[in-house]
C-alpha cells in the first residue's frame, strides 16, 4: 500500500491555526483520510466555512475558536475537547505569526511580543495539554510546526527564529522523555510555504511550496512517526550551510543584506 493511501491510526485530530495556509491544508487532507478534524483558530467564520466544506465532501469536522496567545486558556480548552470527543489522537501545533515589518526595529518587544506568545508559549500549551492523557492511554502523536529558521542565527529574524528554536529544542527533549510511552513526537522544520504570513513578504522566497503539497509531504512522514521532517531539501541544504559558517561570516552577510537600523 502506498503511504498516501494508508489509513491513518488517528480517529480525532486537533489542529491550531487551521483557518488558512498549512493548517487548513492539513485539516482537509486528514479529513479526506477519514479523520475527524477539530479545526481551531481565532477566525471562527473562516473555520465554520472550512468545516462546512469538509462535511459536504463527506468528512467530519468541528470548528472551535481558540487564541493560542492565551496559553492557559488554550490548554484548558484542549483538555475539555479531549473529554468531549473521547480522546484526541493527534495534536498539531501549527498556529504561528511572523514579525511585523511596519516597526522601526525587528528586535524590539512590540515586534517580537506576538511571536513569543503564539509561536512558543502557545505552541507549548497546545503540545503539552494532552500529554498526561496520551501517556495514560499509551497512544497519541504530537506535532510541532517549527521552521528551518530555527537552525541558525539569521539577520532581521531574532523575533521569529528564537521562539522556533526554543520550540524545536523542547520537542527534542520531549522525544527523549516520552520514549516507550506509545506517544510519538514530531517536529516539522519547513521553509517557505504559500500562506498568508508570506503573502506580503518583500524578501526573496526560494523554493516556495503550495500549502496543499506541503501538507501532503508532512502527513506522509507523520504517518511514519518521523521525529523530524525537514523540507524542501534544497532549502535545508542552504540553511545547514549557513549554520556552519563562522560568526564573522554571518556578520558580514548581515551587514551586506540587512537594511540599516533594523
Amino acid at each position: 500500500m502506498e503511504i498516501s493511501d494508508q489509513a491513518p491510526p488517528w480517529t480525532t485530530a486537533l489542529i491550531t491555526g487551521a483557518s488558512s495556509g498549512i493548517g487548513e491544508a492539513l485539516a482537509r487532507n486528514l479529513a479526506a483520510r477519514g479523520v475527524h478534524v477539530i479545526v481551531t483558530a481565532r477566525r471562527l467564520p473562516l473555520l465554520k466555512k472550512i468545516q462546512a466544506e469538509i462535511i459536504r465532501a463527506g468528512g467530519k469536522a468541528t470548528a472551535v475558536r481558540l487564541d493560542v496567545a492565551k496559553a492557559d486558556a488554550t490548554a484548558r480548552t484542549i483538555v475539555a475537547l479531549d473529554k468531549k470527543f473521547g480522546g484526541i489522537d493527534l495534536v498539531i501545533a501549527n498556529a504561528g505569526v511572523g514579525i511585523p515589518r511596519d516597526l522601526p526595529h525587528s528586535w524590539s518587544w512590540p515586534a517580537i511580543r506576538d511571536a513569543t506568545h503564539i509561536n512558543y508559549a502557545g505552541a507549548l500549551a497546545t503540545i503539552t495539554a494532552l500529554l498526561p492523557s496520551m501517556v495514560a492511554r499509551g497512544r497519541g502523536h504530537v506535532v510541532a510546526m517549527s521552521s528551518l529558521a530555527s537552525y541558525t542565527a539569521l539577520p532581521d529574524a531574532a523575533g521569529y527564529s528564537s521562539p522556533k528554536a526554543g520550540l524545536s529544542r523542547f520537542m527534542e527533549c520531549l522525544a527523549l522523555d516520552l520514549q516507550q510511552t506509545g506517544v510519538a513526537v514530531t517536529t516539522v522544520h519547513v521553509g517557505f510555504v504559500a500562506t498568508p504570513i508570506v503573502a506580503e513578504s518583500t524578501i526573496p522566497l526560494p523554493f516556495l511550496m503550495p500549502a496543499d503539497k506541503a501538507a501532503d509531504y508532512m502527513l506522509r512522514r507523520i504517518l511514519r512517526r518521523k521525529r523530524e521532517i525537514n523540507f524542501p531539501k534544497p532549502m535545508v541544504f542552504l540553511v545547514y550551510l549557513m549554520a556552519k559558517l563562522p560568526f564573522f561570516a554571518k556578520k558580514f552577510l548581515a551587514r551586506k543584506f540587512t537594511p540599516q537600523g533594523n
